[in-house]
């Protein structure tokens, strides 16, 4: 048998789901192993990567994406959209979650994966830093991802080659994603056929000196100046730009103070166990 060609997907706007995809790369090339790598918000070229990826028989995808709102960013599920079907092709979808919640992430993204075709050959949720409570003295899941939750995912790399080398690998049922409890999965769920939810932000014209600092952070050229920022429908709300801002002239209508809140009493309220896992 042929060796499986792996192909790494991911974006990552505030760099966990990046550390991840790193420590996948890494550890797949450093067992002698081809990877292909798209960064979702780069200047790579997605529509040659994607049909390389359609027309090898003996690809295994390996695509990431952060937890917002419990589900898969917009990027990546459409990413996913513009697949072409296959026969042959495998998938590892992973994700990074802020101890809030990991949501339905990884199941909506095996079950799109799987309408395309695709087998799992494996997955994994890692923790990370919650990227919204960035203004705190103890951000939530400050110092994640560490090496803890690195290692399962150097294993999943090692058992992902060590199957790929004879060009096949176990099948992953969707079921094994469906692990949150029936009454939170239901809720979940039903917010996937929902339009995108972005809070709404303003922009302080007095405080605002169209530096440019947000439109360089977005990570899907969702910020321009015109001739202060305004945001497109490409935005699924990273806070990127808001984060950024020297002058902290971009509000959302939502106060930082009051999502803090509710993100540290989800953490208290779900208590997702374990933080990291590897299937």
């Amino acid at each position: 048998m042929t060796a499986m060609n792996y192909y790494l997907v991911y974006i990552s706007p505030n760099g966990s789901t990046g550390q991840v995809a790193d420590v996948l790369a890494a550890q797949l090339e450093a067992g002698g192993a081809s990877v292909d790598r798209l960064d979702l918000s780069g200047p790579a070229d997605y529509d040659a990567f994607i049909e390389k990826l359609n027309s090898d028989p003996r690809a295994c995808l390996l695509i990431g994406s952060p937890v917002y709102r419990d589900m898969a960013v917009p990027p990546v599920m459409a990413f996913i959209d513009a697949l072409g079907s296959t026969e042959s092709g495998w998938a590892v979808p992973f994700v990074t979650w802020g101890l809030a919640c990991s949501g339905v992430a990884l199941w909506q993204m095996g079950g799109a994966l799987e309408a395309k075709g695709y087998r799992m050959a494996g997955a994994a949720r890692v923790a990370a830093l919650h990227s919204m409570t960035w203004p705190a003295d103890d951000p939530v899941g400050e110092g994640h991802p560490d090496e803890a939750d690195k290692q399962p995912v150097r294993d999943l790399a090692d058992r992902l080659l060590a199957d790929g080398r004879n060009g096949t690998f176990t099948a992953l049922p969707l079921d094994t994603l469906d692990y949150q409890l029936d009454e939170r999965a239901a809720e979940f769920k039903a917010k996937l056929d929902q339009p995108w939810m972005v809070i709404p932000k303003t922009v302080n014209a007095e405080t605002c000196t169209q530096c440019g600092e947000c439109e360089e952070a977005c990570p899907m050229a969702a910020v321009s100046l015109d001739p202060y920022p305004v945001f497109s429908a490409a935005c699924f709300d990273c806070f990127n730009c808001v984060r950024v801002c020297p002058e902290e002239a971009i509000e959302p209508r939502v106060p930082l103070a009051k999502i803090e809140e509710m993100i540290r009493g989800r953490v208290a309220t779900i208590n997702e166990q374990p933080l990291t896992e590897v299937y």
